[in-house]
């Protein structure tokens, strides 16, 4: 087996290994080989069981998803907040479409053009919202890390390794 598919499986089985831990650093790798992973195990789930088994495996990998994430926006030293902002602006937003139906429903069956004017209105500005906290956590997650240690240790995706000094006498 070559480097790289070292690196694939390496991260894969840290990314289980660490499912808890929201200390330290990931590099990038390490966030994004796990989720091109669950990406096509919850696909292919999915087209087996009619959507059943990639439910409960995505339910499985809620945590270990949500800690990787951390310990990658560690990387360029940001706090664990933006991760529990993206998490809860995902659950907001679904709540959200699914109030935004039934209003919708509910004064159209009235007449209630209130109703209908207030979710018009309501509904694209939250949307923007969260769409613009997501493309700005998605932009972290793929920018490099620090290069020097921060405040969550070293190792980052970007470290150099040290180079051996040579004297010169």
């Amino acid at each position: 087996m070559d480097n790289s598919q070292n690196q694939v499986i390496e991260s894969y089985k840290d990314f289980w290994k660490r499912f808890v831990d929201i200390n330290g650093r990931s590099d990038r790798p390490d966030f994004w080989h796990p989720f091109w992973i669950n990406f096509v195990i919850t696909s292919l789930l999915g087209i087996v069981s009619a959507g059943f088994l990639s439910g409960l495996f995505a339910l499985a990998i809620i945590i270990p998803t949500f800690t990787v994430m951390v310990r990658r926006l560690h990387d360029s030293n940001r706090t664990m907040l933006l991760a529990i902002v993206y998490h809860i602006s995902g659950v907001i937003a679904g709540l959200f479409v699914a109030i935004f139906i039934v209003t919708f429903v509910f004064a159209s069956n009235t007449g209630s053009g209130t109703l209908i004017g207030l979710a018009l209105i309501t509904g694209p500005i939250f949307m923007i919202i969260g769409v613009v906290i997501m493309l700005y956590t998605l932009y972290l997650l793929v920018a490099p890390g620090n290069r020097e240690p921060n405040n969550y240790g070293s190792g980052g995706s970007t470290q150099i390794a040290p180079q051996p000094q040579v004297n010169v006498e």
